[in-house]
């Protein structure tokens, strides 16, 4: 007997308005091309237009359609567990997004995702952007009902760089833990043992390298992250 078939629905949380002024400031080139091409339409004259020229158009946008829709796979993205920031990065620059209650074309109330900071990062020249995660911390007052207190945005170079960043892209830690490029950065969190016999399971952050793997204590990361970032808050005041 064939197993019954199971069903399930895509529930949307959030959406993107308007990603244009993301991809502009990760990729100018793009931006300034599409300024070229408006320029130059509005300079051309418009009895001089014939099949051949049409053609030619259609065939260059087609060739140059790939890069400029595709833009989006070239970036390295990473996205809260508790979706409440998302990370685009490219080489050494990153825009970070947060969901805001806006009003949508239809004058529908939605959440949707908007620029919270944007800039670039503190690498060094010749680094680029390789791994990024979005890691939720929790408050530790007691008056705390387990909601995020804050994201950490944790970001790992080509150099082999790991970088700490708050929201709003301040650099609060960097460490050079291997000279080779970070491939893929993992968080795990603490977990109760379920079954006897089962080790709890500690909070650690993972770094994974072409030739090691660097595991953090998450404990001792996570107090000297709160203490720089408070370090940071004191500076500002």
């Amino acid at each position: 007997a064939w197993p019954a078939a199971m069903s399930c629905s895509l529930v949307e949380f959030c959406r993107f308005q308007d990603i244009k002024p993301v991809r502009d400031f990760l990729f100018p080139h793009l931006r300034e091309e599409n300024d070229g091409k408006f320029a130059k339409w509005e300079d051309d004259d418009w009895g001089a237009w014939n099949d051949t020229d049409t053609k030619e158009t259609e065939e260059e946008e087609s060739t140059q359609k790939a890069p400029k829709d595709y833009w989006l796979q070239d970036c390295v993205l990473s996205l809260s567990p508790s979706n409440d920031l998302m990370v685009i990065a490219r080489e050494q620059k990153a825009v970070f997004l947060v969901p805001k209650w806006k009003t949508s074309e239809k004058g529908k109330e939605e959440i949707q995702y908007a620029v919270g900071w944007s800039g670039s990062l503190n690498a060094e020249d010749g680094e680029c952007v390789s791994s990024a995660l979005c890691i939720p911390l929790a408050s530790q007052k007691r008056s705390s009902t387990g909601c995020p207190d804050w994201t950490c945005i944790v970001i790992g170079f080509t150099s082999g760089y790991v970088r700490f960043y708050t929201e709003n892209g301040v650099l609060l830690l960097a460490q050079l833990l291997n000279e080779d490029p970070v491939l893929q950065l993992k968080c795990r969190t603490y977990e109760i043992p379920r079954h006897p016999g089962v080790t709890e399971q500690h909070e650690e952050l993972s770094i994974l390298y072409p030739a090691a793997l660097v595991t953090i204590d998450g404990f001792s990361l996570f107090q000297s992250l709160r203490a720089c970032r408070n370090q940071v808050a004191r500076a500002a005041a």
